[in-house]
């Protein structure tokens, strides 16, 4: 079964291109703009104007507006399956989010219980050039722990459990200057 934006019994090749490149125009469509788009790459020193009654006598007979919008429609509809699809599966599904965020964190937590992870070497160096002295510290891994929080923080956010405060403020409060004299401003002497 053929769709009606395609080519219709009987219209002939020369008017279905027209009509392709007339629906083709979304969201802005017009025979006026498939004809001048025709003429400039005919004759682009002397295109004609406008178009005569035979273009829009045959954007009416082969139907231009109604299978253009049936297109549009179709498009709508497939674009709609394919975000439905993309929006059941993978990463757009939030228990998948929140699972993989939960292994990473499991694999986190379990690194806070090797104490190599937790006190980790570092090195300084005290003094410049070769005299220069290495000094071999232990560090803790604040970073680490940080990961944990921030990981926590966001499943809390996809289970909408944490709702973060916003607080609104205002930079500077704006100046209004009104001519008073030194008795009028409100003071007492």
């Amino acid at each position: 079964m053929s769709e009606i934006y395609e080519r219709m019994e009987g219209e002939p090749l020369l008017w279905y291109n027209r009509f392709t490149r007339f629906r083709l125009m979304f969201p802005r469509r017009s025979v006026a703009a498939v004809f001048h788009g025709e003429q400039s790459s005919r004759n682009p020193e002397k295109p004609r104007r406008n178009p005569d009654n035979d273009w829009y006598n045959a954007a009416k007979r082969w139907q231009w507006e109604e299978r253009a919008e049936a297109y549009d429609a179709a498009q709508f509809a497939e674009e709609e399956k394919i975000r439905a699809r993309v929006m059941r599966s993978g990463f757009a599904l939030q228990h998948n989010r929140i699972l993989a965020l939960q292994k990473q964190l499991e694999d986190l937590i379990a690194m806070t219980a090797e104490q190599d992870k937790v006190w980790v070497p570092d090195v300084k160096a005290i003094g410049n050039g070769p005299d220069a002295e290495r000094v071999d510290l232990v560090q803790f891994n604040d970073a680490l722990f940080k990961e944990v929080r921030e990981y926590l923080t966001d499943i809390a956010e996809e289970m909408g459990e944490r709702v973060k405060k916003q607080i609104t403020t205002h930079r500077g409060l704006s100046k209004m200057y009104v001519d008073l004299n030194d008795n009028e401003d409100g003071c007492e002497p």
